[in-house]
């Protein structure tokens, strides 16, 4: 009897460790980016730290659906940031960011990353990306445009974390935005043509009413990320005739740019990849003339 109990215990041991060595590999298996965004939305909450491993340095590009999103890396833990935690070890290099809702339906990042001064990170929401930098305290505040009232923003820092948080912003229903984001070494421009009025992009500030056209993302930085954001009050774009000017360049020339575009509209969001061809070298200078971009981009020709 006693020799039957200790079989039945190396047996259910035997079954443990296979049951763990198979949980392992079947999660080391899922390293998909798309997958490990959604199980750490799931998770995060306000504040969270989400630690990803992999190639240790923040992606090149924030898109989640593009090819370029590939060697994020996998979600090794999330780790709760206490806002009242110790600043002893290497507590002292844990991210805690802040974010609030600010007038015309904007979100304010506050970010501290002691331990990432002076440094390129990626702020992502609902599918908009841009660049920005840390100073020299390893903070940084940065005004983004809400496209949803129930905001999620995630931050990836340079050293293969990623901080989460959300925030609610209860106007966004009051307006529709569009957003258009590219990479290096695209040079595009929003312009809005309103009646007699065209608007261009302006740096986000704080206002009752946001502007128009909003530029956002660093241009100093390794491999920038930039977009602008148009913003009207409705349900709807309106009459706005909203094109796109891609600057043609030695660096871009002959090649197929990727923009994202971003819409919200009803507090749904709908986000889209569009390529776009640039003419061969030799009309450097020269400017592409992206049409109807509420819709689907017509291409004019260079001017």
């Amino acid at each position: 009897m006693l020799w039957g109990k200790k079989v039945l215990r190396i047996t259910a041991a035997v079954a443990v460790a296979f049951a763990a060595a198979h949980t392992a590999e079947s999660q080391k298996g899922q390293s998909t980016p798309q997958p490990l965004m959604v199980a750490a939305t799931e998770r995060a909450e306000t504040g969270s730290t989400v630690v990803l491993g992999g190639s240790g340095t923040v992606p090149k590009s924030a898109s989640l659906t593009g090819p370029s999103a590939r060697g994020l890396g996998e979600l090794v833990s999330i780790t709760p940031v206490a806002a009242s935690s110790p600043a002893s070890g290497a507590d002292h290099c844990s991210p805690r960011m802040e974010l609030s809702a600010a007038p015309g339906a904007m979100i304010l990042m506050s970010l501290s990353a002691p331990c990432n001064r002076n440094e390129r990170i990626i702020v992502r929401h609902s599918g908009l990306s841009f660049t920005a930098r840390t100073e020299n305290s390893g903070g940084a505040r940065v005004l983004i445009p809400a496209m949803k009232a129930d905001a999620m923003v995630a931050v990836y820092l340079s050293d293969a974390h990623l901080v989460l948080g959300n925030v609610a912003v209860p106007d966004m229903a009051s307006y529709t935005r569009y957003a258009v984001a590219w990479e290096w070494p695209a040079e595009l421009e929003l312009r809005a043509t309103d009646g007699e009025k065209v608007l261009v992009g302006t740096v986000p500030t704080f206002a009752d009413e946001p502007q128009r056209i909003l530029s956002l993302g660093a241009a100093d930085v390794q491999s920038p990320i930039r977009a602008n954001v148009y913003s009207t009050r409705g349900s709807d774009l309106g009459t706005v005739d909203l094109t796109g000017e891609v600057r043609i360049t030695p660096a871009s020339c002959g090649r197929t740019l990727r923009l994202d575009t971003v819409f919200s509209a009803h507090g749904e969001v709908t986000v889209q990849e569009q390529d776009v061809a640039v003419p061969l070298c030799g009309t450097a200078g020269d400017i592409l003339l992206l049409k109807n971009l509420g819709a689907a981009p017509k291409l004019a020709t260079p001017k």
